[in-house]
């Protein structure tokens, strides 16, 4: 008889959400459901409630942990630095084996509102307030302007790098990082 060892705490939180992570990349978000990712992570539904009021709110807090451990946000000491460890971050995550999760999600979000408005809401406004802090450095160090439109900032290499890997499918190579960031962030935010 094999005995089972009783997760508890961050041990059982971090199995569940591979297990939400797992679902998403096999099968696409709408495969997550509390009754699934349970019997995904070998535990119960009333476990799963106990931490996370619905389908929503799990799916959110997995998908914020890779987010908040895949993407970078310390201080490098330079704006140049900081985007450069972003947008690595960003094509590390798309270059893995979280890239399905993130088409995945994308394509279910079309169709369900509530995740929708959970990843933009949890994912996309961690990474917005991230990216604001970043930029704030930068003009704190005197390397952004201070009239920087900052929701055009904070978005724009990040939007090629999704645009590659969920429309053209083109390479998110080192050379190409280098190039956004030199060629089009830091003159785009340089001072003037």
């Amino acid at each position: 008889m094999t005995t089972r060892t009783r997760r508890r705490g961050a041990a059982l939180e971090a199995a569940i959400r591979a297990a939400v992570l797992d679902l998403v990349a096999e099968q696409g978000a709408a495969a997550v459901t509390m009754e699934a990712a349970a019997a995904r992570a070998g535990t119960s539904k009333p476990v799963l409630y106990r931490r996370w009021p619905d389908r929503a709110a799990l799916l959110r807090d997995a998908l914020l942990d890779v987010a908040v451990r895949a993407i970078p946000s310390a201080d490098t000491g330079s704006y140049r630095g900081d985007m450069l460890a972003v947008l690595q971050g960003w094509a590390a995550l798309f270059g893995g084996p979280m890239g399905a999760v993130a088409t995945g999600v994308v394509a279910e979000m079309a169709r369900d509102p509530d995740l929708a408005r959970a990843f933009r809401e949890g994912v996309i406004g961690r990474r917005k307030s991230d990216m604001e802090a970043l930029l704030a450095r930068g003009i704190a160090r005197g390397e952004v302007r201070p009239d920087v439109p900052v929701e055009i900032a904070r978005e724009l290499g990040q939007s090629v790098l999704w645009h590659r890997h969920l429309v053209t499918g083109d390479p998110i190579t080192p050379e190409l990082l280098e190039r956004l960031v030199d060629d089009v962030l830091v003159p785009f935010v340089r001072p003037r």
